[in-house]
């Protein structure tokens, strides 16, 4: 007896479509997911560098009697310029490029100019864009980003006297690491864990904005005066911002722009002169990682009232805050 063929089994169009269907879903729940587990991971490699950095800055006070603090003379001066970023150097696994500054030069001095362009992986948080990005000196026209490796992270020195001026805070004052003293905790009157020693400021000398958007990849025209791990000019103020990052100053505290704008034509810029224009700005989702005066690292959310937030950068303003508020 002859037995009929067997009819062999397939998809149909329309069942491979569903099947494709069902999988481009599937990766689109997946994704946010992988994404954010990754976020977390780069955002506490974030919290280990500013910890690595806390560490570093108490054994500094331990054998010097008080904290690094940057030497930067006022003006356009051939003076040594010197960051605390790079006195930090000497107490981190960084002793070799500590030691090859020579400290009679300025940072962007020829002496130092290879010592400078070290890129130190624990200045950098991962999730901040162009790792490898390089920083220049703001007075040479037309600016050219070549001279030193950069930092995400950078001293608070202050606050900025227009934010009273314009009632949006209580009082202006000097963070833990103001420039040209001898800081020491004792100064800190407001006590180490309700005070910021280092904020995240990301991005540098790239101007972004809200949402980490670049807003221009021409450092000529838009940029910030700040970045290089070895310039005082990096440390960072609280200037505030509209809610779109410009003007400065304004309510904004942090992640709505990293900085003043000193492109094209801005150098010195008219209020800055040439100060730093560093902005507190990360580009982790909420907020930005933070390092207090005890060592310990604390997320504030961008939510956070520049009032309060310019209270945690104070040393002595003698506030009174609660968790909650931050």
């Amino acid at each position: 007896m002859r037995r009929l063929p067997s009819r062999k089994t397939a998809f149909t169009l329309i069942e491979l479509l569903v099947v494709i269907a069902i999988i481009g879903i599937l990766i689109g729940l997946l994704l946010p997911a992988v994404q954010s587990a990754r976020e977390a991971a780069r955002r506490a490699q974030c919290v280990n560098n500013l910890k690595q950095l806390g560490i570093a800055a108490h054994n500094f006070h331990d054998v010097n009697g008080q904290l690094p603090s940057s030497i930067r003379p006022p003006g356009l001066t051939p003076r040594p310029r010197i960051a605390a970023m790079t006195l930090l150097l000497q107490f981190m696994e960084q002793r070799p490029v500590y030691e090859s500054m020579n400290f009679d030069y300025s940072w962007g001095a020829r002496e130092n100019s290879t010592t400078v362009l070290t890129k130190i992986d624990t200045f950098l948080c991962p999730t901040s864009p162009e790792p490898d990005r390089l920083d220049g000196i703001p007075e040479i026209s037309p600016f050219v980003a070549n001279v030193t490796a950069v930092t995400d992270y950078s001293p608070t020195i202050g606050v900025d006297p227009r934010l009273v001026t314009a009632g949006l805070v209580d009082i202006d004052g000097k963070g833990i690491m103001v420039k040209n003293e001898k800081p020491r905790f004792a100064d800190v009157k407001d006590g180490l864990s309700n005070t910021i020693m280092l904020a995240e400021s990301a991005g540098r000398p790239f101007l972004y904005r809200k949402g980490g958007n670049l807003v221009s990849a021409d450092l000529v025209a838009r940029r910030v005066n700040a970045g290089g791990w070895s310039r005082p000019a990096s440390d960072f103020s609280v200037d505030g911002s509209s809610a779109g990052g410009t003007p400065l100053p304004g309510p904004c505290p942090m992640n709505c722009t990293n900085g003043e704008d000193v492109g094209g034509d801005q150098f010195p810029h008219p209020y800055y002169g040439t100060e730093g224009t560093s902005e507190a700005f990360a580009f982790h989702p909420g907020g930005a990682n933070f390092l207090l005066g005890d060592g310990s690292v604390r997320f504030i959310k961008e939510t956070v009232s520049i009032r309060v937030f310019a209270a945690l950068v104070t040393r002595h303003g003698g506030e009174v805050l609660s968790a909650d508020q931050y």
